[in-house]
């Protein structure tokens, strides 16, 4: 049930305040969280909680797996139930496809079924969280992926992630939601450049020596231009609005989100 600001129900197993859960997330920007559950009582209240900490919750069921095209969710938390093996089956889903695997997993594992943490784990779930707990262990969770979400990681290959974005650097290839964008070398330098400091304004001289390294001395700033233009042109084409920004006089910047 709900009572003012505060939750009791036997899907947590136990007592929280909303208002010290409450996450600082911009209210333009609410971060989606799909949530897997069997029980219309786990989603309501989870949604809830969700909804209040600044996160957008939408129902994913086993037969409603996230559609072709759709933007990639922060995370999917999903209700672990005893014998419910279809918690492994979603979760190796999604981290095994290259449109959702950015998103994370969750597992929040009823009592009663703990022999479904090896299949979590085998399944590439990123995180599990033993129930009962306090709720706010899984916000401040998804807080962490939120501010991460706003950064580019490097993974050991030297891929570099950022959203939906993926570049991957043995083969110049640039993935967004799993779709190839194919662009020159001195493109990829280029947006890898700048997509490693998203939101940061890099200089001409600076994208100069990112993408030809080996002729930076030799290179006219006017083809920075040039090029950013046509690499706006091919990402345009493929994610429908542009994600550089230029900055007069001072240079380009990566932003998905302005």
């Amino acid at each position: 049930m709900i009572a003012g600001d505060r939750i009791v129900t036997a899907a947590i197993g136990t007592v929280v305040s909303l208002q010290t859960a409450t996450l600082q997330i911009d209210p333009l920007m609410r971060p989606r969280v799909l949530i897997y559950s069997k029980d219309p009582d786990f989603f309501l209240v989870f949604g809830h909680i969700l909804g209040v900490a600044g996160f957008d919750s939408q129902l994913l069921s086993a037969e409603n797996e996230l559609p072709r095209g759709e933007a990639v969710p922060l995370a999917v938390v999903m209700d672990c139930q005893p014998g419910d093996r279809t918690v492994a089956r979603l979760c190796a889903s999604f981290k095994g496809s290259l449109e959702t695997r950015t998103a994370a997993v969750v597992g929040l594992v009823a009592p009663g079924a703990s022999g479904l943490h090896l299949d979590l784990i085998k399944a590439g779930a990123d995180e599990i969280f033993s129930r009962p707990f306090p709720p706010e262990k899984l916000l401040t969770w998804l807080q962490s992926r939120a501010a991460a979400a706003k950064t580019s990681v490097e993974s050991e290959a030297g891929d570099l992630v950022h959203g939906d974005f993926v570049l991957e650097r043995r083969s110049h290839r640039i993935l967004y939601r799993g779709q190839d964008i194919a662009v020159p070398p001195i493109e990829f330098n280029l947006l890898r450049s700048l997509m490693a400091r998203p939101g940061a304004v890099l200089s001409r001289e600076s994208l100069i020596k990112a993408a030809w390294p080996d002729h930076a001395g030799e290179t006219d700033i006017r083809g920075v231009d040039v090029h950013v233009a046509r690499l706006r042109k091919r990402l345009t084409a493929v994610i429908g609005h542009d994600v550089i920004r230029t900055v007069r006089s001072a240079g380009y910047a990566f932003a998905p989100d302005w």
